[in-house]
């Protein structure tokens, strides 16, 4: 299985908090996201569940135009092709374009 690298911007506050919870769990941040997206995967549905209890409010500006214009963006962006697909990283030159 070939592995690739995942990122996403979070809150800093949010993911401090997320990592306070992991941790009592045993777990890392990395392994967390692993669980959360290989369940995906396997159930075809998101495994989260709605719940009343310590809601948290999302941030004022959460759906303000400038927010959903870059989510949009970003999501464009995670789709199209990227040039380091067309890299070989077990060749020395094609390291070196990487690192660039």
């Amino acid at each position: 299985m070939k592995a690739i690298q995942v990122s996403a911007r979070v809150d800093q506050s949010i993911k401090e908090s997320a990592q306070k919870v992991f941790e009592r769990q045993g777990l890392d941040m990395a392994t967390a996201i692993k669980m959360f997206i290989t369940k995906t995967a396997y159930e075809q549905q998101i495994p989260l569940s709605v719940q009343e209890t310590n809601k948290q409010a999302y941030p004022d500006d959460w759906f303000s135009d400038q927010r959903v214009a870059n989510r949009n963006e970003i999501t464009r962006l995670a789709f199209a092709k990227s040039p380091i697909e067309d890299l070989d990283l077990s060749k020395q030159e094609d390291r070196e374009e990487f690192m660039q």
